[in-house]
């Protein structure tokens, strides 16, 4: 029974994503004069300079300027934001110094704030320094936001980065889950938070909500901004814009330190301050699902009969095929096809993952920072990242 389950799951995820893609697109019936995008950024990943330039060469018909947010003390990321400058003339990038926030602040809101007060634009666009969007994204994005009701807009991730075993992955994991737990929820709920990594809103409504001053003390920025937004009453929308990512993972240590880091951050977040019926759907859709391959595996071991073994076989086939399909549709087939046995192993060392990372102790290495995770979603820095 577990294994059809497991089986009819994917088919649904699979049709519900190709769905998505397939509706209707809407147009951008009023362009805004300016779009302002916000963009903290912080050294340290070798790709940094060629995920910051992608966002420049990037086309457009919209007028956009850039606002990079870096530390006073990053001398390396200011270096390579002013020669992207002088290598740029023709976009308007302003660059803003800051001092590092207090104990216990968000260094991502803290800098989104100061980005808002300098900003300029109609519409206000987060963007993380790992992320790329495609050429005419805004354009594919932006016009969901003129629809009825609708405060906030967000997109869809990939990575891009396969350079060593531990960026692959990386890569596989996200590329594997990204269309498949983000996309098959919103036929079930409205979404009730959003992947922070772009995300758009037009500056009146984010300004009558306060903007992100108050937001401070989230460790999971993107959800406390998701909140604000559903409780004024505006809902949250699902694009098809699908953006890359580019992630360097130099080790072992890397590699679980980041896996740690997403598994802590909706556990403190989501799991904590949804109702039971989104707690049901989020488990039902992404968790549960997550943790049954390895279950098959073992019931298949403690009952070894040819019909446990097919479907066995049939369902992580029904995996490479869907994933095959995503990942060449969907996904400009940024996962190369000789990587793509990797899915399956990451199905099944996922759960023993979720487990090492409820089980270690809650400090985190988290935009150059050693943090404590505080329950409830707070977070107090043990180790600054100049120190």
């Amino acid at each position: 029974m577990l294994l059809l389950l497991l089986i009819l799951d994917r088919l649904w995820k699979h049709v519900a994503v190709v769905y998505f893609f397939g509706r209707p697109r809407p147009r951008l019936a009023r362009p805004p004069a300016l779009v302002s995008i916000l963009q903290p950024i912080l050294s340290g990943d070798p790709t940094l300079a060629a995920c910051l330039a992608a966002n420049l060469q990037a086309r457009s018909c919209l007028a956009r300027e850039f606002i990079w947010l870096l530390d006073d003390t990053d001398t390396a990321g200011q270096a390579i934001c002013q020669s992207l400058q002088a290598r740029f003339p023709g976009q308007t990038v302003r660059l803003l110094l800051l001092p590092r926030p207090a104990q216990g602040q968000n260094p991502k809101i803290v800098k989104l704030i100061q980005g808002l007060a300098a900003a300029r634009g109609e519409v206000i666009c987060v963007l993380d320094d790992d992320t790329m969007l495609p050429d005419d994204g805004l354009e594919q994005c932006l016009p969901f936001l003129d629809q009825p009701g609708v405060g906030l807009v967000f997109g869809l991730p990939y990575q891009v980065h396969f350079d060593n075993l531990w960026s692959r992955l990386i890569a596989i994991f996200v590329n594997s889950n990204s269309l498949l737990t983000y996309i098959p929820y919103t036929t079930l709920s409205a979404p009730f938070t959003i992947n922070g990594m772009f995300y758009a809103l037009r500056r009146p409504l984010l300004e009558a909500l306060g903007g992100f001053d108050g937001l401070e003390t989230w460790l999971a920025d993107d959800f406390a901004v998701a909140q604000r937004v559903v409780a004024s009453g505006h809902r949250l929308v699902q694009t098809p814009l699908r953006h890359a990512i580019s992630i360097h993972v130099t080790d072992a240590r890397h590699y679980l330190g980041l896996m740690q880091r997403w598994f802590i951050f909706p556990r403190e977040s989501l799991l904590r301050h949804l109702r039971p019926r989104q707690v049901a759907i989020l488990c039902g859709v992404a968790l549960v699902p997550a943790v049954a391959p390895l279950l098959a595996v073992a019931w298949l071991f403690a009952q070894p009969t040819a019909l446990n073994l097919g479907l066995v076989l049939a369902y992580f086939l029904l995996c490479l095929l869907s994933f095959a399909h995503l990942n060449g549709c969907y996904l400009s087939t940024a996962t190369p096809w000789r990587h793509l046995w990797l899915v399956i192993v990451l199905q099944l060392i996922f759960p023993l993952q979720l487990l090492v990372a409820l089980l270690s102790p809650q400090r985190i290495r988290w935009r150059g920072h050693v943090i404590q995770v505080e329950r409830g979603g707070g977070f107090r820095f043990v180790r600054r990242r100049e120190e």
